[in-house]
């Protein structure tokens, strides 16, 4: 039989102390929550150490509170992604270092200067001076802390092991800002260049091509322009005369197309898109399955049962395809079959994920196992998006070139009749 020490809330949130004995942490927290206590850290006692005197039990000092905050006004989640990150992080060192959840959320709350992430942050300190545990009140704030973040919560309140599994939690998080930093930054280059292309096609257009329709009017005496001029300086018109209903007709597209993203068609053909498309589908794919192993492995490292975690992980996904395969994965696990079975055969892993998971299965070491297939998959996806970028910069430069010389050669096309009838 082992002993714990234990820092733990009461009903009326104060902080208690003292010590179990249990056969392990998750039982001692059982334990602990049966003397109507919420434990905030339970931690085995080193060979040695002395058992703590009845005093220990008596209730610690507690944090000054600060008085009651009214709900300030925001729009959308009150934290962002790089914000929770550092949050989760320092919660996490404070656990660890020995302080109660109470007077580490009080420390954090000091130092918090977004005034409606301190609101959110209030709200758990009085969560939990009512007696509630920390994931019942994340669970009411769903845009600041997804079904990932407060199951994981949940996971280590009743294992007792709630430091690590915020420790856990933020190296999920840095992982998945890292994966997120890098496509965007791969993508701002050519996105740049498309819009430098855009407007240098839109100011010869505009500005350019009207001046010669005038020069062609005068010299051609009547002749026909070639058909290459023609739709270009007939383009040109259009877009000076008709600017206000092109634009309202690009608005009418940008609508249409944000509706069909949000439907269930148009979410069905863009994962197709992302899978199947060349050149960009291999590395949504990559993306895809670095994303599941990286959930799907913090969860169960975080004490979440496996058709959970399989839950929660097909959540992360954001691809219709990949997330009914992932469905596929969970009803033949919960039959009874193990789980590298059914990822060979949906078609979606390769033969090499599925070999790993079965060896983490066979070992019993299935969370470092699919860390490991995340790691891999991330540096997989680093070189691809390297690849993509070298391909799609020159492309865009090269369709740039071919606009620019298609509009020249309609520009220059009259001069040669001209030259050709003042020749004759």
């Amino acid at each position: 039989m082992a002993q714990f020490q234990f820092v733990a809330l009461d009903n009326s949130g104060k902080e208690r102390r003292g010590m179990v004995d249990a056969p392990s942490r998750e039982l001692a927290a059982t334990q602990i929550r049966s003397y109507g206590l919420l434990p905030a850290r339970v931690t085995p006692m080193k060979a040695g150490s002395k058992r703590s005197s009845s005093n220990e039990s008596e209730s610690a000092t507690s944090v000054a509170v600060e008085a009651p905050m009214s709900k300030p006004t925001y729009i959308g989640s009150a934290v962002g992604e790089k914000a929770l990150t550092m949050f989760t992080r320092q919660l996490a060192t404070l656990l660890q270092s020995g302080l109660s959840l109470l007077h580490s959320l009080e420390t954090l709350i000091a130092q918090e200067r977004n005034v409606a992430f301190k609101w959110v942050l209030r709200q758990q300190v009085d969560n939990i001076r009512s007696g509630n545990t920390f994931s019942e009140g994340l669970s009411k704030f769903p845009k600041e802390f997804d079904p990932l973040y407060v199951n994981m919560i949940k996971a280590g309140e009743a294992s007792g092991t709630l430091d690590i599994t915020l420790g856990r939690l933020a190296l999920y998080l840095i992982k998945t800002r890292q994966i997120k930093q890098k496509i965007s930054q791969a993508s701002i280059y050519p996105v740049v260049v498309f819009c430098i292309s855009s407007v240098i096609m839109l100011f010869l257009m505009v500005f350019i091509v009207p001046r010669f329709e005038d020069v062609f009017a005068k010299q051609m005496s009547g002749q026909e322009l070639p058909q290459l001029t023609q739709f270009i300086l007939g383009l040109s018109q259009l877009m000076t005369t008709n600017w206000l209903a092109l634009v309202i007709g690009l608005g009418v597209v940008v609508v249409a197309l944000t509706l069909l993203k949000a439907s269930e068609f148009g979410i069905t053909v863009l994962s197709f898109v992302k899978l199947r498309a060349p050149l960009i589908g291999d590395l949504f794919r990559k993306i895809y399955i670095s994303r599941f192993c990286r959930t799907f492995g913090t969860l169960l490292e975080g004490g979440v049962p496996i058709l959970e975690a399989l839950n929660y992980s097909r959540d992360a996904i954001g691809n219709s395809f990949v997330m009914r395969a992932i469905d596929k994965v969970r009803n033949r696990v919960k039959d009874g079959e193990p789980l590298a079975k059914p990822m060979t055969s949906v078609g979606v892993f390769p033969p090499m994920v599925s070999s790993m998971v079965e060896v983490g299965e066979e070992s019993g070491e299935l969370p470092e196992m699919l860390d490991q297939i995340a790691d891999i998959y991330d540096d997989e996806v680093d070189a691809s998006i390297g690849s993509v970028t070298s391909v799609i910069e020159p492309f865009l430069i090269i369709l740039l070139a071919l606009f620019v010389m298609v509009i020249a050669i309609a520009l220059f096309l009259p001069f040669i009749k001209i030259m050709q009838s003042i020749a004759n």
